[in-house]
């Protein structure tokens, strides 16, 4: 019966709520009659009014005793402010409870929209964007020269880029696939896969982000090294 489950939601047990039931549609009930119209075992009723009388749910009186719900409007008030009391122990209580532990949270993006996001990216850095990857095909090209900011560039042909300090090393594969890592401002990294369809892992927690800074920091000196060695 929905009208027992959704009191029982509001914090009574499944004869109480039948309890409550009876005496609104019957009104008033001595215990015996109760349990007659309730089906809740005689043991138990009268443990269940009290457990009523207590909750401010039903008044008692005369002899032999007899039970009476209070009026609808007045139920609905009692359980609307145990609601309203739960719900603002709740807002108190949990946040001093939370973990304070945070989980670090990466994006993923692919095809367009990775493009779209790493356009946004360059544009919006302002110290320094630092760029390790395996080849620069023109569309990386071009909306890395996009930088306002220092744009450091390692890769097996990073001269392509303009206006950026460049490293190359030398080529791996013959393929010219796309793939790398390219940090921003020190606080999002990017890991990047472009072949045939393109993937970009973001991540701006500080345990990532400072990971994949120091593999950027050791490929860019082997760079450094190989480019010092070539000319």
């Amino acid at each position: 019966m929905k009208l027992v489950e959704t009191l029982r939601s509001f914090g009574l047990s499944e004869y109480e709520a039948k309890a409550m039931l009876t005496l609104i549609s019957k009104g008033e009930l001595t215990a015996k009659e109760i349990a007659e119209h309730s089906r809740i075992p005689r043991t138990s009723v009268y443990d269940v009014m009290t457990s009523l009388l207590n909750k401010g749910l039903v008044e008692s009186y005369g002899k032999p005793l007899k039970f009476k719900a209070l009026k609808v409007d007045d139920i609905i008030s009692i359980l609307s402010k145990k609601v309203e009391e739960g719900l603002n122990l709740l807002k108190k209580e949990l946040p001093a409870i939370e973990s304070s532990v945070e989980v670090e949270e990466v994006r993923v993006y692919r095809g367009d929209i990775l493009m779209n996001k790493l356009m946004d990216y360059v544009e919006n850095s302002s110290k320094k964007i630092v760029a390790v990857l395996s080849h620069i095909p023109d569309d990386i090209k071009e909306i890395l020269e996009r930088a306002k900011c220092r744009l450091i560039v390692a890769s097996s042909n990073a001269r392509v880029v303009k206006n950026a300090e460049t490293y190359e090393f030398v080529k791996r594969y013959h393929a010219e696939t796309c793939h790398g890592i390219i940090v921003f401002d020190d606080s999002v990294v990017m890991m990047l896969f472009k072949n045939g369809l393109n993937l970009g892992i973001v991540g701006d927690g500080e345990g990532l982000v400072s990971l994949y800074t120091m593999l950027v920091d050791f490929f860019l000196e082997k760079a450094r090294s190989e480019d010092i060695k070539s000319a």
